[in-house]
Order: C-alpha cells, then sequence, then structure tokens
C-alpha cells in the first residue's frame, strides 16, 4: 500500500502516535509511506522509523520547496504544509497509481486493506464528510459549486486516490492557477481547492468508519442519527480511521475531554 503524509516538525509527535497505531494494526500488509516535508531533520525521521517498529513498511523522502505555495493562505492550526498533498501528480514516481492520504493527527484502529482496495467506482477521490444540511450546502455554495446529491464537501484529512487519473484531470498548473485566483475564498485552504477541482470525481464514503472525529461521532451518537446511531463501543468494533482534528488536540490538552481520547492514549506509547 501506499502512504502519504505532508507535515513540519510541530507534528512529528502525532505522526509517530499514527504510525505505531498503523503497526499495532497492520502488522501482515506492506507500505511504502511518501513524507512530503520542507524542513524535518534526521531526528524526525529516526522517530518515524522507530515508530513504525517491525512493520514492513519503508519511508521515501519528498522534499518541497516550501516557498511554492508563498501567499497561499492557511488557518491558524495549519502550516504550508498542508498544501503538500496538491503536488503528488508531480512529486510522486509514475509507478504510485494509488494511494491513501493521511493527516498526521489521525489513529488507525483496524486493518486499511478493505479500504484501500476500495472500488472508486470512475472517480479520482474517495473521502468522507463532516458536514451537514445546510452548514454543508454554504460551504458548496462559497465555492460555487452547486448543492446536489453527488456533490458533497468532503473533509481531505483522509482521501483514498486514484492518482493516475489525478494525473489526467489536473495539472500542477491548473492548481496553483486556481489557487491564485481564489485566494480569498479559500477559508479552509487545499480543502477548498481539492472540493472544487474534483467536485464531480469525489466518491463519498461512510465518515463513521474511515474519518471519524469528535463533531462526526456527537452528530451520530443523536438519536436523530436514526439507523446510522453509533456509540462508543461500535466505534471500537467498527471504525478504520481515527481523526483528531480541530482545535483540541489529546497531545497538547492533558485533560482532554474528547471522547475519542482513549484511542490516542492506547498508542501514545512507543
Amino acid at each position: 500500500m501506499n502512504i502519504l503524509v505532508a507535515l513540519d516538525s510541530n507534528y512529528i509527535h502525532p505522526l509517530c502516535v499514527m504510525f505505531n497505531s498503523l503497526a499495532k494494526t497492520n502488522a501482515g500488509n506492506s507500505f511504502d509511506i511518501y513524507v512530503t516535508y520542507s524542513s524535518l531533520t534526521e531526528d524526525d525521521f529516526a522517530q518515524m522509523q522507530k515508530a513504525l517498529g517491525s512493520l514492513d513498511a519503508r519511508i521515501h523522502r519528498v522534499l518541497v520547496d516550501d516557498e511554492i505555495f508563498s501567499g497561499a493562505p492557511v488557518l491558524s492550526r495549519l502550516s504550508k504544509a498542508t498544501y503538500y498533498r496538491l503536488l503528488i501528480g508531480d512529486i510522486l514516481p509514475e509507478s504510485v497509481d494509488r494511494l491513501l492520504y493521511l493527516d498526521p493527527d489521525i489513529v488507525i484502529n483496524k486493518d486499511l486493506t478493505e479500504f484501500y482496495n476500495l472500488d472508486l467506482k470512475g472517480n479520482v477521490i474517495a473521502g468522507g464528510t463532516h458536514l451537514y444540511g445546510i452548514i454543508e450546502m454554504g460551504n458548496l455554495s462559497r465555492l460555487l459549486v452547486s448543492p446536489t446529491p453527488k456533490h458533497h464537501y468532503i473533509n481531505a484529512g483522509v482521501l483514498l486516490i486514484d492518482l493516475a487519473e489525478w494525473r489526467k484531470t489536473v495539472t500542477l498548473g491548473q492548481i496553483m492557477s486556481f489557487i491564485q485566483k481564489n485566494i480569498k475564498f479559500l477559508l479552509l485552504a487545499d480543502q477548498d481547492v481539492i472540493n472544487v477541482l474534483f467536485a464531480d470525481k469525489i466518491l463519498v464514503i461512510d465518515e463513521r468508519i474511515y474519518n471519524l472525529d469528535e463533531k462526526t461521532l456527537k452528530h451520530f451518537k443523536n438519536k436523530l442519527a436514526g439507523s446510522k446511531k453509533i456509540d462508543l463501543d461500535w466505534v471500537r468494533k467498527n471504525t478504520v480511521v481515527i481523526h483528531f482534528n480541530g482545535k483540541h488536540k489529546p497531545w497538547n490538552e492533558p485533560d482532554y475531554k474528547g471522547e475519542l481520547g482513549e484511542f490516542y492514549e492506547k498508542n501514545k506509547t512507543f
């Protein structure tokens, strides 16, 4: 399996927790892990390798010039590294035709095989939404994407990507031009870029399984979720990817209040 991560040194610790969880839950799998970065150190890479333990995994360093996204808007909790995933069509080997992009603030709770081999049904990307109802429609409208049953605003922290089709769909030149022309509209940085440029080529997957965050857990714990209602026991048994996005992070808060904190705690020692 090919995995892509993008980060700076501020996220080395959570990334190592993610790598530790990957080693625990996917011991029978083989990985090529592409790390895109502009300023990591030898010690950072040594920590990554240690966290992977005996997992059959190779780390490939992909150095990026941080100036390429000079002027691109970012959020207070994001660095320019969040944009590096937009370079994948040009900076990864042509032999990489499918990959799983994962934010570093993630814990892997189950085997990734079924997710990685998911039928994309002709789409370029598979991802899950964290927005619902009028909030999601507002985000799509903000980006001039017409809200329809086909269109959803997905969270870009977990993306299964058909890279061969990505290369056919957009060029780096088109991506950079879009950013330059729409800087004032990109409130959610490169996530907005992905949702616009691939609007018609996104397969929406079950976020309860493949990209569960605290807000999504709260949404589906509500009795109004009906047949999709879940609880922590359901998460332990079924959720593959747990995502600690948002401003509250268990590694920054000793008294972290989120219900998903147990999944971080059991993987933070390596």
